[in-house]
């Protein structure tokens, strides 16, 4: 995990990169807690729990639960859907993030939220899914994961933030199945991601953005 400074810097930069590149974005500091969907019913308390696996937890209004942090070291990770009997729904802000160790992750169908630097500077990290219950990605999820390539964001997804793929300098193919899901400075980069290709529904919001963008696309 990485430590509080850290956090305090990448908020600050990021915030910074809302303010100045994208309007309208939330200004809202990063606790992990500070979950602002309202179908996350994610509470506003900072308690955080320790499990008898390598998980740390926060609970949800409705009874369910997100992950907040990993204690392990496992290179392959898989979560479970169901921690110390409580249905797993989101993935916390800064759960996984700069675990170097981690290269696969696995994450459970029923997850609706993936936090704010989720698995940021993951920088070994080749492959993680994103389920198909998705409802929102929120800022810098995937920043800083250099050795990601291969990305597939489901139709459930209605909102990627800012910064999710920013320095993914190996990312080759990302799949966008929503038509109407918008780009709001998601950190792509066409002059170091040279081979990306961006696969979406033809005539989505995604083919304009990238067709206007020079970035190469392929038909869903």
């Amino acid at each position: 995990m990485a430590n509080f400074t850290k956090k305090q810097i990448w908020a600050a930069f990021l915030t910074a990169a809302a303010i100045f590149s994208l309007a309208g974005c939330s200004s809202s500091d990063s606790d992990k807690t500070d979950y602002t969907e309202a179908t996350m019913g994610v509470v506003t308390t900072t308690a955080e729990y320790t499990s008898n696996t390598e998980y740390l937890y926060i609970k949800n209004e409705d009874g369910t639960i997100a992950v907040s942090g990993y204690t392990g070291s496992e290179a392959n990770v898989t979560v479970p859907d169901t921690i110390d009997g409580l249905k797993v729904t989101a993935i916390g802000d800064h759960a996984f993030e700069a675990n170097w160790d981690l290269e696969t992750i696995t994450l459970p169908e029923g997850i609706t939220y993936i936090g704010e630097s989720a698995f940021m500077d993951c920088g070994s990290l080749k492959s993680v899914n994103v389920p198909e219950t998705t409802v929102t990605i929120r800022r810098a999820a995937f920043a800083g994961c250099s050795a990601l390539d291969n990305v597939v964001v489901p139709a459930s997804v209605a909102q990627i933030m800012e910064e999710t793929f920013s320095g993914c300098g190996s990312l080759k193919n990302l799949t966008i199945a929503s038509t109407s899901v918008i780009y709001e400075s998601w950190g792509l980069d066409k002059e170091t991601m040279t081979e990306l290709v961006i696969t979406c529904p033809e005539g989505s919001q995604i083919s304009t953005w990238a067709n206007e963008n020079g970035f190469a696309t392929a038909a869903l």
